[in-house]
């Protein structure tokens, strides 16, 4: 395997650009970005340098989140390994509605069954 120096990018490991996903949403949904700055009471320049760098605080990050109604962490969690553990609990939402159909599909199988030996 080769050795990754310390000034080299290891592309397989680097990080989202933070900066290149937020101009992407704000050129994509038009947000203004001195708008923004006034929503989250900061200048201009500082939502212009956030564009700029690679990296943001996860604070930060969070708020700009909740000004745009956007789950950045959703996207920056998207581009890692399905087989990543996560403490976020499993959505089991759509089993529970599989079950409740698969009766309900039971039951009225069985009514139109009822109804054919009466007719």
């Amino acid at each position: 395997m080769k050795q990754v120096k310390k000034y080299e990018l290891n592309t397989e490991l680097s990080a989202p650009h933070t900066g290149q996903m937020l101009a992407a949403l704000y050129k994509k949904r038009r947000i203004y970005k001195a708008a923004l700055a006034r929503k989250l009471n900061r200048r201009a320049s500082t939502m212009a340098d956030y564009v700029k760098n690679s990296t943001i605080q996860t604070a930060i990050l969070w708020e700009i989140s909740h000004a745009l109604k956007h789950n950045f962490f959703l996207d920056i969690a998207a581009q890692l390994p399905d087989t990543f553990a996560t403490n976020v609990p499993a959505d089991t939402s759509k089993d529970e509605k599989i079950v409740q159909l698969e009766q309900e599909n039971l039951i009225l199988k069985a009514k139109v069954e009822v109804l054919l030996l009466k007719g």
